[in-house]
């Protein structure tokens, strides 16, 4: 536990322990124990079958496209996990039927490009979905036609790297997508790792790294490079503890890259951590790890990574899965109760507290999918910061936006908690509370969850029965909105008080 930068309050200086004392938030689990709820995802409505689509997740619904069903599909479907709906695509103006094509989300709007249409493309689509409308990308001055390739988001424009060229081969060139004024500028090849394709690419925040991948030429790549598009430069990134591999995943943890399985020859369950700032590499453990696989899905979930399904080996597909812990370097398996059945090529977007997949190769195709809830857990204690207790919200005030009125019945409020509010910094990942319930007509139960979560968790923050107060710590973690929104699950209104006594960065 540190004090928060600057404080010398003695209150800053609680016990971590005293903090989170009777917290519903779940410890770190035992490595190995299987863990985590299943939810199917609805049929109904849902896209045709496919395997080796897209998917994008916009902040409360996911967003899935093209893909391989029998035939190539320019197809898709808004999937809202909040009422486990469908709403259908519209096809008008959409890019051309492909799959091996990329996509990345804007914060309002899904780009996708390239992919193979019965030979490479370098064509794509701005999918709005406001008004459910498409419009074209230039191809002036856009990278050549290719497929299997990476793309990342940088918070104003899309970068496309690498894949590969039906009748050309493999290659390292690039381009990057502005979508204010739909052109394209090339990414420089010097420096730049070698051709490859079915490799993988991270945003850093200011720099995109790629990794692995194959050419024929070399193979299984270990090789990787790291793209500054500030100044069109790459520098490579160490093979000393990199292992080749293709078909892998990898994730970025908000400072290092984790890739993880694949392909080396053999399937694997070995990964590697990539620290951009000491240019090193330090393997994950096998211990728990999930078997060796390829063609699966990884989600970061701002201290976890999880990997789920793929081939195992091909044609055998799995429905099996894992959380790494880069803190502790260990692994907790995820469970098979009522998961989705087993497949390969599927998609998965991580939706604020959950883990959506969807679709994919289970021997043939499908349009199934599922919700992975797992267990909230601690962030690590030794990141924790104290602030002075900080009254976030009290409805028994006059009515305002930290105020009144009493909660409703079954009500969802939502309240701001970083940037100055309390003294929670923007880069805050979970915040430690009380929250009391007081004056409760009906018993019932209060949740706090994440403000982009498309729902509460399956468990209650504080249960009360009528008449009573009632208080409890909790730790929430944060999101992107940097918001926590308070749910009342009883039958009739109620006041509260929530609390802030502390941060974890």
């Amino acid at each position: 536990m540190r004090a928060s930068p600057g404080a010398g309050d003695p209150a800053r200086r609680l016990p971590f322990t005293a903090l989170v004392v009777g917290t519903l938030l779940l410890a770190h689990p035992a490595p190995g124990l299987a863990v985590g709820t299943w939810t199917p995802t609805s049929t109904m409505g849902a896209p045709t079958p496919r395997s080796r689509q897209t998917a994008v997740w916009t902040g409360s619904k996911m967003i899935v496209w093209g893909g391989v069903d029998t035939t190539y599909s320019n197809t898709g479907g808004i999937y809202d996990p909040a009422t486990d709906s469908w709403t259908a695509m519209s096809t008008t103006g959409a890019p051309t039927p492909r799959v091996s094509h990329t996509a990345v989300w804007t914060g309002s709007r899904m780009i996708v490009w390239g992919g193979d249409g019965g030979s490479s493309l370098n064509t794509g689509g701005v999918y709005d979905p406001a008004t459910n409308s498409w419009t074209a990308t230039s191809t002036t001055g856009a990278p050549t036609p290719r497929d299997w390739h990476t793309a990342v988001w940088t918070g104003s424009k899309m970068i496309v790297w690498g894949g590969a060229q039906t009748g050309v081969g493999y290659t390292n060139t690039g381009g990057i997508y502005d979508p204010v004024t739909n052109s394209w500028a090339a990414t420089s090849t010097m420096g730049a790792p070698g051709p490859r394709h079915v490799h993988t690419a991270v945003w850093t925040g200011s720099k995109m790294i790629v990794f692995g991948g194959w050419n024929n030429g070399f193979g299984y790549a270990n090789t990787g490079g790291v793209y500054d598009p500030a100044t069109n430069s790459w520098a490579a990134t160490t093979t000393t503890g990199a292992s080749a591999r293709n078909y892998h995943t990898a994730v970025w943890t908000g400072s290092r890259m984790i890739v993880w399985g694949g392909e080396t020859s053999v399937l694997t369950n070995t990964g590697g951590i990539y620290d951009p700032v000491t240019n090193s590499w330090t393997a994950t453990s096998t211990t728990g790890a999930p078997t060796p696989r390829e063609s699966h899905t990884a989600v970061w979930t701002g201290s976890r990574m999880i990997v789920w399904g793929g081939d195992a080996p091909y044609p055998t597909q799995t429905d099996t899965g894992g959380m790494y812990d880069p803190a502790t370097d260990s692994w907790t398996a995820t469970s098979t109760t009522a998961a989705p059945t087993p497949r390969e090529s599927h998609t998965a977007v991580w939706a604020g507290s959950r883990m959506i997949v969807w679709g994919g190769n289970t021997g043939a195709y499908t349009n199934t999918g599922g919700i992975y809830d797992g267990p909230t857990v601690l962030p690590n204690p030794t990141d924790f910061y104290t602030v002075t207790p900080c009254r976030l919200a009290d409805t028994r005030n006059a009515a305002g936006p930290t105020g009144g009125p009493a909660l409703g019945a079954s009500a969802t409020r939502s309240f701001p908690v970083t940037g100055g509010v309390c003294g929670v910094p923007p880069t805050a990942k979970a915040i430690s509370v009380n929250l009391t319930a007081v004056g409760a007509a009906a018993p019932g139960f209060l949740v706090l969850f994440p403000g982009d979560a498309f729902g509460p968790p399956l468990a209650s923050t504080i249960n009360f029965t009528a008449g009573v107060t009632r208080a409890n710590n909790a730790v929430v973690p944060l999101d992107g909105s940097g918001t926590i929104n308070v749910k009342n699950g009883s039958a009739a209104a109620v006041h509260f008080v929530l609390d802030v006594n502390g941060y974890f960065q």
